[in-house]
């Protein structure tokens, strides 16, 4: 069986200009009541198909970090391409979590 390969680390910018689907979180109705707002950090490696294989929390309120994984595990990307075939790839996903 073949070593799983180690992911490309790619810049955050790098990543947003390549998400195909985006799937907006929903904003905890327990985070909003206690008026929570803040960011989700979260470290992602996307597999050679696009989609979002793993999520780790970097940093965020536990209610909002739930949220944010949720979205992002569904969120879709164009393959990322290094010498002409699709590779996994590792970044950073912030998403912000804003009460209006």
């Amino acid at each position: 069986e073949a070593a799983e390969e180690a992911p490309l680390r790619v810049s955050p910018e790098t990543m947003a200009m390549r998400i195909v689907s985006r799937v907006e979180p929903l904003y905890p109705e327990e985070a909003r009541r206690a008026g929570k707002e803040g960011l989700a950090v979260l470290d992602a490696v996307v597999a050679p198909d696009g989609s979002v294989k793993r999520l780790k929390t970097v940093s965020g309120d536990d209610l909002l970090v739930k949220a944010a994984e949720e979205a992002v595990r569904l969120w879709k990307f164009e393959p990322y391409q290094s010498s002409g075939r699709a590779v996994p790839v590792e970044s950073t996903i912030t998403i912000e979590f804003r009460l209006n």
